[in-house]
């Protein structure tokens, strides 16, 4: 078919039948009209929060993620006035390498209901920043300022020494330490409580977005008006109890004395240094601890700060006496063995510990017949028993072991002779 041929078909298709084909056009116009017209479109002004969704472990946002200012939907006219909490606004960092740097991220809205339709929003896309969460021990700083006229001031004692910053690996490497700063008291009161540091640069500017664990930090510094010095004894303290069946039967110390400073009116009522608690809960043997001295508040001591104390752990002992059978060993089958007394009173000395377990089982003392013939025979009570316990008096220390032949029986069925 020649191209004029085809022209002319396609008009005679186009023209055929044209009433219900503009028919058709405008009733599905008009259809579209009336969807269009059935729901509302309007704005929210927001803000609507931005959640970041697949952040990838290990990584932390340097950059807070602005909001959803404003949204443009549409909806039927029975949903009302929609609000921040109707719609979700999320940004995906799946594909966002931790490097510090900012990236430009597409914005996703989504509404709660399905039945409205987002048709736009502003902004489109946020600038992120993620970057590597890592972490770095650093020492702590004490900014004391200057001491108050007429105040002498004792040395700083810090807890912990070194804190350790968390954050982002960017504001994290500045961090050269943690400052602490401090106002002391004109009238000469110590200074004793926590303080939250502060992570500094090299150049002594904060460094923000890192966190500081543990948060706060303690400070303890001494104010004399009037300081003094003394040497003192030292006393140590002990808490709980040993074990049953032992008790302390002595402590040392070392050093024996200390020197501590103080206003003159402190120390002039201190008679002895003690220490911290020292448990000795369950002990059964010796134990050592080196613990601090628990000062009064102001005292402080000089250049010795803590103590070796060592307890001496001994069993306590004692006499008791027990009631024992015996037991026969090295018997003969064919023989009986019958003995003098069937039980001994036995007196023994020992740790309470030891005396407590033997007594906790029936307790026998072993006879050895091992190669007596038939007949009487005195045999020495010897008890075997546990290492640590002695013997103090046995009653009886021997006995008499009468030994026997069993009678054996006439055969079964044997005639007996007639007597004469």
């Amino acid at each position: 078919m020649t191209n004029p041929s085809r022209l002319r078909a396609f008009l005679a298709f186009v023209v055929r039948s044209w009433p219900l084909k503009v028919a058709a056009v405008v009733l599905a116009t008009l259809l579209y009209v009336g969807l269009i017209a059935s729901q509302d479109s309007s704005t929210f002004p927001g803000p609507v929060a931005i959640t970041p969704i697949n952040q990838p472990a290990g990584t932390v946002l340097t950059k807070q993620i602005r909001s959803v200012e404003q949204i443009k939907y549409m909806a039927p006219p029975d949903l009302g006035i929609l609000t921040a909490e109707d719609f979700r606004a999320t940004v995906d960092l799946t594909t966002v390498a931790p490097t510090g740097v900012a990236v430009s991220v597409a914005v996703i809205v989504e509404p709660v209901d399905p039945r409205v339709t987002i048709v736009d929003i502003r902004p489109r896309t946020v600038q992120v920043v993620l970057d590597q969460s890592v972490s770095a021990t650093v020492p702590v700083h004490v900014d004391r300022g200057v001491a108050p006229p007429g105040v002498q001031v004792g040395d700083t004692v810090v807890l912990p020494e070194a804190v350790v910053v968390m954050g982002p690996s960017t504001a994290v490497k500045r961090v050269v330490g943690v400052n602490v700063s401090v106002t002391l008291d004109p009238s000469g009161l110590d200074f004793d409580r926590e303080v939250e540091g502060t992570p500094v640069d090299a150049a002594g500017v904060a460094v923000i977005g890192v966190e500081v664990v543990p948060r706060t930090i303690h400070v303890t510094i001494p104010l004399f008006t009037n300081k003094q010095s003394r040497t003192i004894p030292v006393s140590p303290i002990l808490t709980g109890t040993p074990a049953p069946g032992f008790k302390v039967s002595s402590v040392e110390v070392t050093p024996l004395t200390v020197s501590v400073e103080g206003d003159a009116d402190q120390l002039a009522t201190l008679q002895m240094a003690e220490t911290a608690p020292v448990a000795v809960f369950g002990a059964t043997r010796d134990l050592t601890s080196v613990v601090t001295l628990a000062l009064p508040a102001g005292v402080v001591p000089l250049g010795v700060a803590t103590v070796s104390v060592t307890v001496h752990i001994t069993a306590i002992t004692e006499t008791r006496t027990f009631t024992a059978g015996f037991r026969i060993d090295g018997a003969v089958p064919g023989l009986t063995y019958q003995l003098s007394s069937s039980s001994v009173l036995l007196t023994l000395f020992g740790s309470s510990a030891d005396l407590d377990r033997l007594a906790a089982a029936p307790l026998a003392v072993s006879l050895d017949v091992s190669g007596l013939a038939p007949g009487d025979h005195t045999v020495t009570v010897v008890p075997s028993l546990p290492s640590g316990i002695s013997v103090a008096a046995i009653a009886p220390s021997a006995v008499v072991v009468q030994i026997s032949v069993v009678p054996t029986p006439a055969p079964s069925g044997a005639s007996l002779s007639p007597t004469p």
